[in-house]
Formats: C-alpha cells, sequence, structure tokens
C-alpha cells in the first residue's frame, strides 16, 4: 500500500464522500462532476479547510492510480 493506514483510512472517508455525494462510484463520474464537487468543496465556507480539499484530491488520486494499475 505504501501508506500509512491512518492516511488510507482519511482518503477512503474523502472518497465515499464523493461517492455519496453523487450516488456513484468515483471511477464512474465525469471529470466536470469532480471539477465541480472539488469548486463546491472550496466554496463551502468562508474559510474552507485546505487539508480537506487536499485529502480529497490526494485520495482521488490514489484510487484512480490504484484502479490503473489492475487493468
Amino acid at each position: 500500500m505504501g501508506r500509512s493506514r491512518r492516511t488510507f483510512d482519511s482518503y477512503s472517508r474523502h472518497v465515499a464522500a464523493l461517492a455519496l455525494h453523487f450516488g456513484k462510484v468515483p471511477t464512474e463520474l465525469d471529470p466536470e462532476d469532480i471539477k465541480d464537487y472539488l469548486f463546491e468543496l472550496q466554496n463551502r465556507s468562508k474559510t474552507p479547510s485546505q487539508s480537506y480539499f487536499k485529502h480529497t484530491v490526494y485520495g482521488l488520486r490514489f484510487l484512480l492510480k490504484t484502479t490503473a494499475s489492475k487493468k
């Protein structure tokens, strides 16, 4: 896996939030859907959490790398 268990858990939580938001598996989303979601994350509050945003992005990257390597 190459990452700590806590990092993997964090990535999983953020990717799960994305999946719940759309009601789809993240790998089935269009790139525009993901861009819109990330834009929404940045605009949710006056002081958006950069770490929440970054962990969402990193979680998506990890997911896409692992699914691409299985093909």
